[in-house]
């Protein structure tokens, strides 16, 4: 019984966590525009992401 808390409440805080990481700055993940910072749009970039840039000449995004 025990475990079967355990374990949604484990995938709830990893979730929790992804979603945190991204806030909309440069560089990060994005599905829409309205998902990005004033002044960043959602932008696809040579990798096929889809990441907050400014839309502005060459944007460079370090990812791992």
């Amino acid at each position: 019984m025990r475990r079967s808390r355990v374990l949604p409440a484990l995938i709830l805080a990893a979730l929790t966590g992804l979603i945190a990481c991204t806030k909309g700055g440069e560089c990060d993940k994005c599905t829409t525009d309205a998902d990005c910072k004033q002044g960043f749009f959602c932008s696809e970039f040579n990798d096929q992401t889809h990441r907050c840039g400014s839309g502005v000449g060459a944007t460079t995004c370090r990812v791992r």
